[in-house]
């Protein structure tokens, strides 16, 4: 049998790594990229290695359980072991939209104008031919024409409201004076526009990937959960249609089960983090017979019905002892 991990490359990723090879007796196949995406060009070497095949992925999240954070871990091989970002490349790939969320949230404001409901917008997200950033659905913003402000003012435009807007927002909004819109600007009422990033590797996959659902991602609670939860589930899709039309599987059993890792940083005294995982669906597609698709209700209670032993296990010191004792090799060099 031939485990197989498509993990991050992450270091908080070891114990997972750990227990496959404790449990499936070798160190597992890498069918992982960077942030957690599948290598579906490697399906044809990790077929040849084995006979029964098991893939596991999973995107990950840090988790600070002292603070509750999601997104961060603690690096104790740095020199202040600070907490940093987890997963770091998924969390590199929001910061961008974040970045242009923030700005948005301060330069959209809420105020009146003789009375009357107003919305004050920064002249630069106005601007309708930039060629990246966050572009407003200015309909769910504003009443009327953006060629007939209220007011202009020397790097904003003042707007009356949209009646919907009026009804969503609380109502001392709109008489406190000049309020930044902030979290209350929701993921309808806007979306991105990105120029594709192009690296060693072509475009960023892992960016176009979660494009589509960024408006949702920079308004949530915790983006960083959210996005590797999301990055799981369209994985899962992308991988299960490439297994399907691979032929170097037919033939051979094959198990694909992909979840999501909370990485929980490790208390002071524990070398490895404290790994959650929540799975969210598998596929098996055996040698003979229907292939099964289990969702995540399913895939639950057939995980929660196996023994948590396995008499098959190997002991890590026993396995190293007899490496260590085993007569040398000659290598004819």
């Amino acid at each position: 049998m031939m485990p197989s991990r498509a993990f991050c490359s992450d270091e908080s990723q070891g114990y997972p790594v750990i227990l496959l090879m404790q449990h499936f007796g070798t160190f597992p196949f890498d069918h992982g990229r960077v942030g957690g995406k599948v290598a579906t060009n490697r399906h044809g070497p990790h077929a040849h290695h084995g006979e029964d095949l098991v893939i596991i992925q999973a995107s990950h999240v840090g988790y600070d359980p002292a603070s509750g954070r999601f997104g961060v871990y603690q690096r104790q091989r740095t020199a202040d072991c600070g907490f940093g970002d987890n997963c770091g490349k998924l969390c590199a790939v929001l910061h961008w939209y974040q970045k242009e969320y923030d700005y948005a949230c301060r330069n959209i404001l809420c105020g009146a104008i003789e009375n009357k409901s107003a919305v004050y917008v920064d002249n630069h997200l106005l601007t309708p031919d930039r060629p990246e950033g966050l572009f407003l659905r200015l309909d769910r913003l504003i009443a009327g024409d953006l060629d007939e402000p209220l007011k202009i003012l020397s790097t904003s435009k003042a707007f009356s409201a949209a009646p919907d807007l009026v009804a969503r927002l609380p109502t001392d909004v709109w008489k406190q004076g000049r309020t930044p819109i902030g979290a209350r600007l929701a993921a309808d009422m806007f979306f991105f526009r990105r120029t594709p990033i192009e690296g060693p590797e072509g475009h960023d996959l892992l960016e176009a990937a979660l494009a589509p659902v960024m408006p949702a991602l920079v308004t949530s609670p915790n983006p960083a959960l959210d996005a590797a939860r999301y990055h799981t589930q369209v994985e899962f899709d992308r991988t299960y249609r490439s297994i399907q039309s691979a032929p170097e599987y037919r033939g051979k059993n094959l198990l694909f089960l992909a979840g999501l890792n909370i990485d929980v940083s490790p208390p002071e005294g524990m070398p490895f983090p404290l790994t959650k995982f929540v799975p969210w669906a598998a596929y098996f597609q055996p040698r003979n017979g229907a292939a099964t698709l289990l969702e995540q209700d399913a895939l639950v209670d057939a995980l929660m019905r196996q023994s948590t032993s396995n008499a098959d296990q190997i002991s890590f010191d026993a396995a190293i002892r007899v490496m260590a004792e085993a007569e040398g090799v000659t290598l004819p060099l």
